[in-house]
């Protein structure tokens, strides 16, 4: 049974019944009804933006866990860069050298990186940059290898022909000890004989008595045999591969023609004087990847007996490996 409320009327000086409306009944439930619903409200985006939800406080746990495998992942490639780096060094310094073979640039092997906006699809993550370091650092680290990769395997093809590389590499003088009055000119700056300027010489002199033997200075295939009329006279010019060449100019006499294969002491002509000459001597040149190089680099310390064995033995009859 509803209850009635009373109200005094002093005109009356009596209790007169409160008619409530159907508007004030609906109001009375309605204001309430709203003053807890925007409470309600604001106790609900307050603890959303303060406080996480079992579901948020796991993917950001994960999160968490995810960035931290990414920095131990980069420290990782950084240690593996570093090991890499020191490889590089020892293949420019010490493996490439020993077969005298050109060092790599750096701007190769750090080539392969890719344009600024290579990384541009990982920018919309909240880790972006840890993320792209990492992505840059491991295409270092694979471009790097790669090139590493294609080294070795060429200092691997260098290495399984030595034996012929040693063989070929101009490796002793051109003339006998015993025929040798001395060395008249060293590679380098000198004055010209002729116009008495200075000038570079390419090569080194060496003077003795006409007609002595001139001997090759390791295993090869002529490629020219002829006089020259710019000043070499009779010369001839070995190709030894492995990117090394040796020219013998103002020669007596040639003894060998192109296409012949010669081997380290065979005698391949005799000293003279032919060409721009101011008397008998060998003009040796020894040229690597087309650039004259200093021949006094090239000589191997031999005693005067173990020369004229080995300068026997290549001229012996059944030793010539003469052919086209």
């Amino acid at each position: 049974m509803e209850k009635k409320k009373y109200r005094y009327n002093p005109s009356t000086l009596s209790f007169e019944t409160i008619e409530v409306t159907a508007y004030k009944k609906f109001a009375n439930v309605l204001i309430p009804f709203v003053y807890s619903l925007v409470i309600a409200l604001i106790v609900f985006f307050t603890y959303n933006h303060f406080f996480d939800t079992p579901k948020e406080k796991i993917l950001k746990r994960e999160n968490a866990e995810i960035a931290l495998k990414f920095e131990m992942f980069e420290k990782k490639l950084k240690d593996a860069n570093l090991l890499l780096e020191d490889i590089q060094k020892r293949d420019n310094l010490t493996y490439r050298a020993i077969f005298d073979a050109d060092t790599i640039p750096n701007a190769l092997r750090m080539g392969g990186m890719g344009g600024a906006s290579r990384y541009d699809d990982l920018r919309e993550f909240s880790k972006s940059d840890l993320i792209i370091s990492v992505a840059s650092m491991l295409d270092q680290v694979t471009w790097k290898t790669y090139i590493q990769s294609k080294s070795f395997d060429e200092v691997v093809g260098l290495a399984k022909n030595k034996e012929q590389m040693i063989l070929r590499i101009p490796a002793i003088q051109p003339v006998s000890v015993a025929d040798l009055t001395r060395i008249s000119d060293y590679f380098g700056y000198r004055r010209d004989p002729f116009k008495r300027n200075r000038k570079f010489h390419q090569g080194m002199d060496f003077a003795g008595p006409k007609g002595s033997p001139i001997y090759a200075t390791g295993n090869g295939r002529v490629i020219s045999a002829k006089y020259s009329y710019f000043g070499y006279g009779n010369n001839i010019i070995i190709d030894h591969g492995f990117g090394y060449k040796t020219r013998y100019a103002h020669l007596n006499a040639i003894s060998v023609k192109v296409g012949d294969t010669v081997t380290r002491g065979q005698v391949i002509g005799e000293l003279g004087n032919s060409g721009r000459s101011t008397g008998p001597h060998l003009h040796y040149e020894v040229i690597y990847r087309n650039k004259v190089v200093d021949p006094l680099n090239y000589f191997n310390d031999m005693k005067p007996e173990e020369y004229d064995m080995m300068v026997k033995k290549a001229n012996a009859p059944d030793s010539l490996q003469v052919g086209s």
